[in-house]
């Protein structure tokens, strides 16, 4: 799969003070999310549904947060209130191995292999009728499928 033009994401507010990392995200257009502050939270979502309207693509990391075992956590509903709002196409993408390479809350990164596993596009004519939770599950499950651990 490729995404044939830029692509941004929503971020931790905190990272954006980091000394190279927090560059790197201005740099590229994170938008920062305080997730703990409602009112900035849902800001932050408002601002990524207009870059998503003039045509930038978003990786999202549904869960918010890596977890301290490396095993999936509930996704947030942020990101489907997101998809719902603009009907975007949904990409499910597994991620594995990052937790063995970088486990959180240590600041080493390990060598190892990091594998991506795309599952099948859901388009907003299968989600029109679902509820934000009804998505957010229904994307939980795809993607846990895709992940392996």
């Amino acid at each position: 799969a490729a995404i044939p033009h830029y692509v941004t994401a929503v971020g931790a507010n905190k990272q954006f003070s980091w000394l190279i990392w927090g560059w790197i995200v201005k740099r590229y257009g994170v938008i920062p999310i305080k997730r703990k502050k409602l009112k900035e939270a849902i800001h932050s979502l408002d601002l990524a549904e207009d870059a998503i309207r003039k045509g930038v693509s978003f990786l999202v990391s549904p869960e918010g947060t890596r977890t301290l075992t490396g095993e999936m956590s509930n996704f947030k509903k942020g990101p489907f209130h997101l998809a719902k709002n603009t009907g975007v196409t949904i990409i499910p993408i597994g991620l594995s191995g990052a937790y063995r390479a970088k486990r959180k809350p240590d600041w080493r990164i390990k060598p190892g292999v990091l594998t991506l596993t795309f599952g099948n596009p859901i388009v907003a004519s299968d989600y029109e009728d679902q509820t934000v939770e009804e998505l957010r599950d229904k994307v939980q499950q795809e993607i846990s499928q895709l992940v392996k651990y």
